[in-house]
Parts: structure tokens; C-alpha cells; sequence
């Protein structure tokens, strides 16, 4: 499991897509985005997995972006935390 966009360090603004890549053996059933730790957006259920994050509604300054995927048999797996900077 891993974001794919946007990259960890690169500097965002506006609306973005956050996307990430996912798989498991049991099968993915959907992936959901964290902004700081908090929930951005709703669970996305079909792949590719993103979310639109309108960055304007966040504060200038670093944040940090990941996801968390849940397969059929109930667990989940993280992605690794990216940083990113809000212009």
C-alpha cells in the first residue's frame, strides 16, 4: 500500500487528487484517506483509490497524507505517511 500522488515532500495547492495503489491477497475493498491522522473524504471502494482534497481548506504549512486499505477478511494495512507542503 502506497500514496502515489502526490509525492512526499512536494508542495500542493488548490484541488488535488490523492491517490494510492493497493493489494492484498484476500482482496482489497476499499481504501481511505487520512489528512494528520483525521479522515479526508469517504472510504473509496473501486481502484484506482483517490479522494479530492481541496487544499484551500487546509492551513498553510506541513501536513502529512497516508491511507489505510481494508481487504475481505477484515484487516487493514497502512501506507507509509508522506509529507506535503500547503502553499
Amino acid at each position: 500500500m502506497s500514496i502515489t500522488f502526490p509525492t512526499s515532500s512536494s508542495g500542493v495547492s488548490g484541488t488535488i487528487a490523492v491517490t494510492a495503489n493497493a493489494s492484498d491477497n484476500v482482496g482489497v475493498v476499499g481504501v481511505r484517506f487520512r489528512l494528520d491522522g483525521a479522515p479526508l473524504g469517504a472510504e473509496d471502494m473501486t481502484a484506482p483509490y483517490s479522494v479530492g482534497w481541496d487544499t484551500t481548506t487546509a492551513a498553510p504549512g506541513t501536513h502529512t497524507v497516508d491511507a489505510v486499505a481494508r481487504d475481505a477478511a477484515g484487516n487493514t494495512g497502512a501506507s507509509p505517511l508522506i509529507t506535503v507542503t500547503v502553499s
